[in-house]
């Protein structure tokens, strides 16, 4: 008796399923592939001229791309924190402020800390305010023939460039404060109740180690988000192993994240002491050492911008965006996105939505006379003829 064979369909063999414990070892074996064999990436590729060289800073002075008129270009000086490397500012083509900045019309400028050495453990925020920021605009202002040029400080650098432009004001065109620490008394930071535990002592701290290492602020910084920091990261990557713009985008993020440099003590604790413990900035009582002026933050009267991730781990909102309570400026604008700290630097959102409507907002406000500081407008002529013979 002959058997009925069953139809053409049901003779085929269903694939068998996916075995979990195969792929797993796939992507270990391209893991450990990776880090024995990592792609060359490359970072803060833009090129720069370097225009001032102080000890071991150095203002690099962007050049303009191909094809874009170079006149009539505002001068925008960048001013990074301490603790990492700027080039998070010029991270990757397509993913560059400084590069999107340029596209947009704008001459920039970036101050490159460089690494501190024993050379520099006994800096204060005296020598980086009026010191290295001061010297900095001054030498914008030689190189553009500008009187006031745009600051745009970011983290502490914007610490830094609010001292600046309260004790300078006629030199300042606008000022940007970008996920800046200013009012330190808010209680959703993490740094903020570490620097009220009993006992903390930044003076001794800075007296221990004299120049901070970068180790110090890395353990600090992967305990505000410990689980992304050590494990979330590292499982998104051996997800995507296969994703290569991710895999190289990763790698430099985390050559910045492990390219810290150091602090200088009296900085380190002047800052943690006058600004996390005391909140001397908004209060109007906080003098630099050297300098015995207070920094008056109604002095700032020109237009102002704050810059804030709602996400941002590290500096609130609220610490940046209180400012304009304290400030003299009638023009202020808020610009806020939906990232984090670092987000808003290297994200491929910030670059289409938050960036071009920063430099939009610098151009409308560069129209028009700037008042004239008398060294800027002695070295302007200098500075034109230079630029003319340069082309």
């Amino acid at each position: 008796m002959a058997t009925a064979l069953p139809p053409p369909s049901a003779m085929e063999e269903d694939p068998s399923p996916s075995d979990p414990v195969a792929e797993f070892q796939e992507k270990l074996r391209k893991a450990w592939d990776l880090a024995l064999h990592p792609p060359k990436i490359e970072v803060g590729v833009t090129p720069a001229d370097v225009v001032l060289r102080e000890g071991r800073m150095r203002l690099l002075h962007y050049r303009c791309p191909q094809g874009v008129l170079k006149e009539d270009r505002p001068p925008v000086l960048c001013v990074y924190a301490l603790i990492n490397k700027p080039y998070i500012m010029d991270l990757q083509p397509g993913l560059s402020v400084v590069e999107t900045l340029l596209s947009r019309g704008l001459d920039v400028f970036l101050i490159d800390w460089g690494t501190p050495n024993e050379l520099d453990r006994d800096l204060t925020l005296h020598d980086y305010v009026n010191g290295y920021v001061g010297r900095s605009v001054e030498a914008v202002q030689r190189e553009t023939g500008e009187a006031q040029v745009h600051i745009l400080g970011y983290c502490m650098g914007g610490t830094f460039s609010a001292m600046y432009t309260a004790l300078h004001p006629e030199n300042v065109r606008t000022l940007t404060l970008m996920a800046a620490p200013l009012d330190f008394d808010t209680r959703s930071s993490y740094l903020n109740i570490w620097a009220h535990a009993p006992g903390f002592d930044a003076w001794k701290i800075a007296r221990t180690f004299g120049l901070i290492p970068p180790e110090f602020f890395n353990s600090a910084f992967g305990m505000l988000d410990p689980l992304r920091t050590s494990y979330l990261k590292f499982k998104d990557l051996l997800e995507r192993m296969d994703d290569t713009p991710f895999v190289e985008n990763f790698l430099r993020m985390e050559k910045w994240t492990n390219d810290g440099i150091p602090m200088a003590g009296p900085t380190y604790a002047e800052f943690i002491d006058k600004g996390y413990q005391k909140n001397l900035l908004i209060k109007g009582e906080w003098t630099l050492d050297g300098d015995k002026r207070r920094v008056d933050l109604k002095a700032i009267d020109m237009p102002l911008a704050t810059i804030v991730g709602l996400k941002d781990n590290l500096v609130p909102p609220e610490s940046t965006e209180h400012v304009l309570g304290y400030v003299g400026s009638k023009d202020t604008t808020k610009f806020q996105f939906p990232g984090g700290h670092i987000g808003l630097s290297v994200s491929r959102r910030a670059h289409q939505e938050l960036w071009p409507r920063y430099a939009d907002w610098v151009l409308a406000r560069s129209r028009g006379p700037s008042k004239k500081s008398a060294p800027a407008a002695a070295k302007a002529p200098k500075a034109r003829a230079r630029r003319r013979r340069s082309k």
